[in-house]
């Protein structure tokens, strides 16, 4: 009796236990409801670590936001003093010769007024005709080979102030009535003297130019130079040529004879030579010329 006391009591319980935790479900019930509230609560976990990532995406963008426009803010104070505007004004080019044969050169310079760095400034050189050599507020023009007048124009800028002047340079052309070529001077005493007659026929431009080449070749020691048309001394005592050269040595000058040969006409030329202790070929003529004028010339 108490044996099957006993297994009633246990089959019983039994039962019950069982009963009351299936509540009328299977075990295999219970195994897929239970699998399925797992899935569906790791479904919703993920959601929400992905809407917790999300936001935390949006809060990093917007304050990288924030500080971008603080940023634009600080760089757009109205406070901060605007930067400074100056002024450049050009006063003058100058030139060191208004008039040149082709090839020749001249020295242009320009005098200006800027209220900043000089050297923030660009200076932009042009010509309508010959070559800028050189930079800065001063530069070189090298005439072309058209006669007439050219013009030399300046643009001076520091990017934001701007100055333009322009100056104008005559080019002779080339046409020259030749005077004397490859003569000596020669005589006796500290004096010496070529003479020439010129006769014009034709004035090409203005200026007439008398431009002379003479070389130092025997002589051993310097001299003075005098150069009178009609009378009138142009060149005056100019010191030319040294004393025991190395070699033979060339002297290029020339004068404005405008003011005297002013039309066709006949007029007298004299270069003259003051020297010590003259020797035979000392100083040679190599050439004398009239340049913007036309006519014949022989020596006196």
């Amino acid at each position: 009796m108490p044996n099957s006391a006993h297994r009633s009591v246990s089959s019983s319980s039994n039962t019950v236990l069982i009963g009351g935790a299936l509540n009328g479900m299977e075990i295999e019930d219970m195994y897929s409801e239970t699998t399925s509230c797992r899935k569906r609560l790791a479904k919703d976990q993920l959601k929400s670590l992905k809407h917790f990532k999300l936001f935390s995406s949006w809060i990093w963008i917007l304050s990288i936001y924030l500080l971008i426009l603080i940023l634009i803010g600080c760089d757009t104070d109205p406070t901060l003093t605007p930067p400074v505007r100056h002024t450049v004004e050009i006063s003058e080019l100058s030139l060191t010769n208004q008039t040149l044969e082709a090839g020749g050169t001249a020295t242009v310079t320009v005098t200006f007024d800027y209220s900043g760095d000089a050297l923030d400034l660009i200076f932009g050189w042009e010509t309508s005709s010959g070559q800028i050599i050189g930079e800065g507020s001063s530069v070189t023009y090298v005439a072309s080979d058209t006669p007439g007048t050219h013009t030399i124009t300046l643009q001076l800028t520091d990017g934001f102030a701007t100055a333009e002047h322009a100056i104008t340079v005559e080019v002779l052309a080339q046409q020259a009535l030749l005077i004397d070529a490859d003569t000596y001077w020669v005589g006796q005493g500290e004096t010496l003297a070529l003479k020439y007659q010129v006769n014009v026929t034709q004035i090409l431009h203005q200026p007439v130019i008398l431009q002379y080449d003479i070389a130092q070749d025997e002589a051993r020691a310097g001299a003075f130079l005098n150069v009178d048309v009609d009378g009138v001394m142009l060149v005056e005592e100019e010191a030319i040529g040294e004393v025991d050269p190395p070699d033979k040595i060339i002297i290029t000058g020339e004068t404005d004879v405008s003011g005297i040969i002013t039309g066709p006409g006949t007029y007298e030329i004299t270069l003259t030579l003051v020297v010590i202790n003259a020797v035979e070929r000392g100083w040679l003529l190599q050439t004398a010329e009239l340049i913007g004028a036309e006519g014949s010339a022989i020596q006196l």
